[in-house]
């Protein structure tokens, strides 16, 4: 997600670099062609005009300039990616059924999976373990909460994993995935 944030930061940059560029360079060749127009000789009359006097003098307008805008350049937004998990067809069957039974998004809970485990429910480390890498103090704390059973060896079957991942989601509890949870 970091990696997406920089290089959507790089593309702005680079885009904005771009309209800078372009209008820097069509002012440069306007301002050259009105140059080019000031050097343009006028051929003057050989015989001098008579000059009328009207009874009435009358006001020269002014000529009244305006200034000239910089265009501001407009803030296009662009879409973040949505990224599709594809998990097995029996792991997809579970995550839309826990996904369902407690009214949580499917994909965040797919994309959770996705980040600790790589959807492998054997996935393990000195201290967590399973599809969602739950730790045993976890696992015993939140099966006891909803009346499952604790058994740590549980957390390597993707249908309890899934089933308690999905309620701790369903509780607003995503800060114990702090780098999968967004």
């Amino acid at each position: 997600m970091r990696k997406i944030r920089i290089l959507f930061f790089f593309l702005t940059f680079l885009f904005f670099g771009l309209v800078i560029f372009v209008y820097t360079l069509s002012s440069q060749t306007k301002m050259a062609g009105l140059n080019k127009l000031a050097d343009v000789k006028v051929p003057t009359p050989t015989t001098a005009p008579t000059f009328t006097p009207s009874p009435t003098p009358s006001p020269t307008p002014i000529p009244t300039s305006t200034p000239t805008q910089t265009p501001t350049p407009e803030l296009t937004s662009i879409p973040t990616p949505t990224i599709i998990i594809i998990a097995s067809p029996e792991l997809d069957t579970l995550f839309t059924k826990y996904a369902n039974e407690y009214s949580i998004d499917k994909e965040l809970l797919k994309r959770i999976a996705n980040c600790e485990s790589t959807l492998n429910p054997n996935a393990s480390t000195k201290y967590y373990a399973g599809l969602f890498q739950f730790s045993e103090s976890l696992w015993i704390q939140t099966r006891t909460l909803i009346g499952k059973d604790p058994d740590v060896n549980l957390r390597y079957n993707p249908e309890e994993a899934i089933r308690t991942a999905a309620f701790m989601v369903s509780q607003g509890r995503l800060g114990i995935w702090p780098n999968c949870g967004r």
